[in-house]
């Protein structure tokens, strides 16, 4: 297989979803996203790509600085906690600034939630509206709204709330007869076609953000597409009735949440995920006609990939944070790369998400960030099959408002999960995708328990997470190998 980048510096694209499951965007998918799949025919699908968190602020910087969240300091939302507990470090690089540097015209436009200045052009970004948060998102959105004629708020024709014994009720999903063009996908995806025709300058390349909140919950259908899938088809997960045996007991704590829900109930949730997807996909397949039209397509990368993704019944949970199952790691990512051809469009290798600014960087000729915890992916973008390419990764998880400690590595079928609250987890993929079996406390499979354990120490050690290399006190050696299990 071969690849080329036509101009050194291309353009680029880079699609960004909210809580997209890994799953959607696969060929067999009941997900209909026709736009996606008419993308990864022209580039690549990584089947094995992984988010470095569970939830949204700590990804997303993970993803402009290529660094975990223990070293750019994100180590939850900004909306949820205060200050002193996520906190970007403001002194780190972005690749971003790199492109600049370097001569693009470089824009964002829609949900930011990396930080809380909203001064993007501190990150590199020439051009972005207000920063679309959870409150000047609702107010740029309600105006575009209003000057449709239609209310601040979706009209829900049928949909699914839950809420008592204390906490505010809130809708999980629900399903409204508003045209496309009310969707807030529509609205976003309209301001980069706007960018597109009217602010970029011909002479320069350029790197464009689109940033959806979509497909979070609550998970609305606009009903043309709600209409596109058949209930039959929605099948539960092979894990739902999982009764999280040997598992960490907050999960049990959490499967209460939902335990009023029956099938249906999971099975309207997720028709409704599905066409929220599918609504993206239609704005994705619009904005790729406007950059087709304006003769940019053909020479314009593409990144297509979610910050975290969704349990969605899955564990009979739903939405994502202490879950560290696959249903929420795993992740889409798509590239596609002016000149790509290549005999096949799938690579199963083991990625992280937070490697597109450094492929990037590399695709395009630039000059590389000073320092990285996520490496290029461009070995395979010029060989899937490569036999050089390392089948590992690492996340870390610092909690949702409540404190949690957790770390997670992905090496080869084998997946280990560091609780620091309750039980570990080990799962062999291959043999259990599912994650069903905890196979942590099985004697026949410590050899593969402590090659993991050391590999995360490894990780921990290299990438100076010292809040947890330094973990030596009595209190904290529950763990079944210490940190340095790494000088063996």
């Amino acid at each position: 297989m071969e690849y080329q980048v036509k101009d050194s510096k291309s353009n680029i694209l880079v699609i960004i979803t909210d809580q997209q499951q890994g799953k959607t965007v696969f060929l067999d998918s009941v997900c209909k996203m026709p736009a996606i799949k008419e993308l990864i025919s022209e580039g690549i699908l990584f089947n094995r790509a992984y988010t470095p968190n569970a939830i949204c602020s700590p990804t997303r910087a993970s993803i402009l600085t290529a660094l975990f969240p223990h070293t750019h300091g994100m180590y939850d939302c900004t909306h949820t906690v205060d200050r002193h507990r996520a906190e970007y470090e403001a002194t780190l690089p972005t690749w971003i600034q790199i492109l600049r540097e370097e001569g693009y015209q470089t824009a964002y436009l829609g949900k930011w939630h990396v930080e809380r200045s909203g001064r993007l052009e501190l990150f590199g970004f020439d051009y972005y509206e207000e920063p679309e948060e959870i409150d000047t998102l609702r107010r740029s959105y309600q105006n575009y709204r209003q000057k449709l004629g239609f209310p601040p708020f979706y009209n829900i024709i049928y949909g699914k709330r839950i809420g008592g014994n204390g906490y505010r009720e809130q809708l999980l999903y629900g399903i409204t007869d508003e045209p496309v063009e009310a969707s807030r996908p529509y609205f976003i995806f309209s301001k980069a076609i706007e960018y597109i025709e009217k602010k970029l300058s011909s002479d320069k390349p350029w790197c464009l953000f689109v940033s959806t909140p979509e497909p979070h919950d609550p998970y609305i259908a606009h009903q043309e597409f709600y209409e596109l899938y058949n209930p039959s088809d929605i099948t539960p997960p092979i894990n739902f009735e999982d009764n999280l045996l040997n598992k960490p007991n907050v999960l049990k704590r959490m499967q209460k949440v939902w335990e009023d829900l029956e099938w249906k109930d999971f099975a309207e949730a997720i028709r409704c995920y599905y066409a929220s997807c599918s609504l993206i996909d239609s704005q994705v397949g619009r904005l790729i006609g406007v950059l087709k039209k304006k003769g940019y397509f053909d020479n314009t990368i593409v990144m297509y990939l979610s910050d975290h993704g969704d349990m969605m019944g899955g564990h009979r949970l739903l939405t994502k944070g202490i879950t560290p199952y696959e249903e929420v790691y795993r992740v889409p990512l798509i590239i596609r790369i002016p000149g790509f051809s290549a005999d096949k469009n799938i690579c199963s290798h083991i990625v992280n998400i937070g490697s597109i600014g450094p492929t990037i960087l590399e695709l395009t000729g630039c000059r590389a960030l000073p320092k990285i915890h996520f490496p290029s992916l461009s070995p395979l973008i010029r060989d899937l099959d490569s036999s050089n390419w390392e089948d590992f990764t690492f996340a870390e998880f610092h909690g949702q408002r409540y404190f949690f400690t957790q770390r997670i590595v992905w090496n080869g079928p084998f997946k280990f999960i560091f609780n620091g609250f309750d039980y570990d987890e080990l799962y062999n993929l291959e043999e259990d995708p599912g994650e069903m079996h905890n196979l942590s406390d099985e004697p026949e499979y410590y050899g593969i328990k402590k090659s993991m354990i050391k590999k995360m120490w490894k990780v921990i050690r290299e990438t100076e997470d010292k809040t947890l290399a330094e973990a030596h006190y009595w209190t904290l050696r529950f763990l079944d190998f210490g940190p340095d299990i790494v000088n063996e």
